[in-house]
């Protein structure tokens, strides 16, 4: 009797799945940055589960202290999400139409 109730036992803890498997994969945050027209910068950023922010900085082109400001809000954005637990994982660029990619990962 003891033997069947170890072995069924050992084909439960067979059966069942293991912990991490079921957490449902790593937090994403894919940023991504667009000089649109005018010199603007348009930066969107889309987090799991179809959460989606825009933020669009100054003038680029218009003046030093305006890149210099935009350049800071910049900074921020990136520092919020280090803030919030994500590195930077990938970065995509492509120089047709100042267009760049970057991948944040959460806890990995």
């Amino acid at each position: 009797m003891k033997k069947i109730v170890f072995l069924g036992a050992c084909l439960l803890a067979l059966a069942s799945s293991p912990v991490k498997a079921q957490t449902g994969g790593p937090e994403v945050v894919v940023m991504s940055v667009r000089n649109i027209t005018g010199g603007r910068v348009r930066i969107v950023l889309a987090y799991n589960g179809g959460k989606i922010e825009e933020v669009f900085l100054g003038n680029m082109s218009v003046s030093d202290k305006a890149q210099d400001k935009a350049t800071a809000e910049y900074q921020q954005i990136v520092a919020k999400l280090y803030q919030q637990g994500y590195a930077l994982k990938s970065a995509v660029s492509q120089d047709n139409g100042g267009f760049s990619t970057l991948i944040f990962v959460k806890g990995q």
